[in-house]
């Protein structure tokens, strides 16, 4: 194995290892078991918080994954970032009746401050949707739900993980904003429009994302935004527009703001 830590390194250099030329998701299995890493797979719906875990009692290894969690994609990032913790030779964060590992909840993979989480998920990016593969894909297509859904069912992985790889290569000025309710939950940004959302925790009362979220009620396409309602900086003549869908059964929706 390469010891490179380098977490797009390690994803980069594991697909060439394993000839992996076509949508990665599909030999996770494969990967583990080159490295004899067993897998469980186990629906555990009295436990919301578990995603997943790598677990390590003597010198075998094995991967659980709640599949309870029914996105498909979902369940991929929690592979991959399980995977990640393993070829990035990541120390326990845990250890109980000889047994140590690593235990992954929804949280802790969204956790921006824990260097092992942070680098187990840009290794999950990287293995699951490819730079090489990823940004053709693209093909200077506009950031919108299109893209996003086309490019997620690709690569089998969720909406979200898909829209923030969009953001790392897209050259628009443009913005995601995942809610629960009204509350903001997460946000990310491209490259030029990095810093220009005001900080907030809540969607703004008179925008299009409100209304939508109040009526449960998706927007079919963007319409034109008031730049004071979202911007720290508004430059003169500038046309900012924003589009908000949601899955209304569960609460959440996703709301793209671009210029």
């Amino acid at each position: 194995m390469s010891f490179d830590c380098a977490p797009e390194a390690k994803a980069k250099w594991v697909l060439e290892t394993m000839s992996i030329l076509d949508t990665p998701a599909f030999h996770l299995d494969e990967i583990a078991a080159s490295q004899k890493i067993k897998i469980g797979r186990c629906p555990l719906t009295n436990d919301k918080d578990f995603s997943g875990a790598l677990l390590f009692r003597g010198d075998k290894r094995a991967i659980l994954l709640n599949t309870a969690i029914s996105n498909a994609g979902r369940q991929n990032f929690t592979f991959a970032h399980e995977l990640g913790h393993y070829f990035l030779q990541h120390k326990p964060d845990f250890q109980q009746r000889g047994e140590m590992g690593f235990r992954c909840s929804p949280k802790d993979m969204k956790d921006t401050h824990r260097p092992q989480e942070i680098a187990a998920n840009r290794f999950a990016t990287e293995l699951l949707m490819p730079a090489t593969q990823f940004r053709p894909m693209m093909s200077g297509a506009p950031l919108d739900y299109t893209l996003i859904n086309s490019l997620a069912r690709n690569f089998v992985v969720s909406k979200h993980a898909c829209g923030s790889r969009i953001l790392e290569f897209t050259r628009e000025a443009c913005i995601i904003i995942h809610t629960r309710g009204f509350e903001i939950t997460n946000k990310g940004a491209s490259s030029a429009a990095r810093g220009r959302i005001m900080s907030m925790m809540q969607i703004p009362p008179g925008t299009a994302a409100y209304k939508a979220i109040q009526k449960k009620q998706s927007q079919l396409d963007f319409s034109e935004a008031d730049p004071t309602k979202w911007l720290v900086r508004s430059n003169p003549g500038i046309q900012l527009y924003e589009c908000t869908r949601g899955s209304w059964g569960d609460d959440v929706a996703t709301t793209i703001l671009k210029w």
